[in-house]
């Protein structure tokens, strides 16, 4: 694991903007970084906003339209399942990329 300090408060909301790109409510732009069937990892990443587009206009997904940060160290997706997060800091590693990982909870 790349060591990592704190990051502050995580993102509210992050909409997916398109394939592979969370915006979320400072319209600051995450990465998908890895994807697995119960966890994900995105981080913030500058790049250009371009056109969003609507979730009928993307392929099929694991990961949600949208998640919303919820009671504590969670989110609830736009599919109503709870995603824990397992940890948020700056990845020294990246050049202090601030970094989400997100485990989602089985059975929610």
């Amino acid at each position: 694991m790349a060591e990592g300090g704190h990051a502050g408060a995580p993102p509210v909301r992050l909409w997916v903007r398109r394939v592979g790109v969370y915006c979320d409510e400072h319209r600051k732009t995450w990465l998908v970084a890895e994807e697995g069937m119960l966890r994900a990892r995105i981080q913030r990443v500058q790049v250009p906003l371009g056109e969003a587009l609507r979730p009928s206009q993307l392929p099929p997904s694991r990961l949600p339209h949208m998640w919303q940060l919820s009671q504590g160290e969670q989110y609830r997706d736009s599919n109503s399942r709870v995603w824990e997060i397992e940890h948020h800091l700056m990845v020294r590693m990246l050049g202090g990329v601030e970094e989400l990982l997100l485990k989602l909870v089985p059975g929610d």
